[in-house]
């Protein structure tokens, strides 16, 4: 893509140039510009590396990173990133189904999701671990009914419910966000579950963070099915972070991790202008 981006850049630049030496050697005959073909394609290559980088890093910010958000209201730092949830540090969070399944067997729990990656890296031969440490992080209020399913879960949990689970060294929030169709096994969330299951994220790592950074991927992107474009759910998650934050601190830093193959669709100067 960025090559694609470049060479546009790169032929409007050589367009401009031939049609600006093209007119001025035109009107002024006497004083024409003198110069080889290929000095004009270098110049058109330099004045291309030049819009590129400034459109890459001022206009379109597509080639940014990384920005940062702060905010006089709190003194929490907001990271908004392109990257690899699983390899951050401090806490990561995972967005589950409400019976929080550790079946994958891209029925119960997709293997592509963050939930199935997941287990599948972590807990591939010891789910009965994260199942323990589920439960045990659960409370009784969070509970909403049993349900009779074979195979998994019965425990039905309200959306927002967050479980604390460790593995080597890496702790993870598991947060309940999508509803499972107990027939077709099919999970979805709608806008208001999205906002309850960030919301009782945020909650949570406010009591469990003690300072550590928190990793937000963008949750309801995926198999969550929202249908809530990936712009929009940066600011619902920015909204939450906000309004909590005002309540009380809920940690040093957090960090919103967006994957690598959405850069496209994030323009992160917009979003800079639009939370400061």
């Amino acid at each position: 893509m960025l090559l694609l981006s470049f060479g546009k850049t790169y032929f409007s630049c050589v367009g401009v140039i031939w049609l600006f030496v093209g007119m001025y050697n035109e009107l002024t005959p006497l004083n024409k510009i003198g110069c080889s073909f290929w000095f004009l394609i270098s110049i058109a290559l330099i004045f291309a590396v030049f819009w590129f980088l400034v459109d890459g890093y001022f206009i379109d910010g597509f080639l940014k990173r990384k920005i940062v958000l702060k905010s006089n209201a709190f003194d929490t730092q907001i990271v908004i990133k392109f990257g690899d949830l699983f390899k951050q540090d401090g806490w990561k969070a995972i967005p589950v189904n409400e019976f929080f399944d550790s079946i994958v067997d891209d029925n119960h729990v997709s293997s592509k999701s963050l939930h199935g990656i997941l287990l599948k890296n972590y807990w591939s031969c010891n789910t009965e671990n994260w199942d323990q440490q589920i439960n045990d992080s659960l409370s009784d209020r969070d509970l909403i009914e049993n349900v009779s399913r074979n195979p998994g879960k019965s425990k039905r949990y309200r959306i927002g419910a967050t479980a604390i689970a460790r593995k080597n060294g890496n702790n993870f929030l598991c947060v309940a966000l999508t509803k499972t169709d107990i027939d077709t096994l099919q999970a979805s969330a709608n806008p208001i579950e999205l906002y309850q299951s960030i919301n009782g994220l945020l909650i949570k790592s406010r009591e469990v963070c003690s300072g550590s950074s928190l990793n937000i991927p963008l949750i309801g992107s995926g198999l969550s099915r929202t249908g809530i474009k990936t712009n929009i759910i940066v600011n619902i998650i920015l909204m939450n972070i906000f309004e909590e934050s005002k309540k009380s601190k809920i940690t040093e830093e957090i960090r919103i991790i967006l994957p690598k193959n959405k850069k496209k669709d994030f323009n992160l100067n917009t979003i800079q202008k639009d939370w400061r």
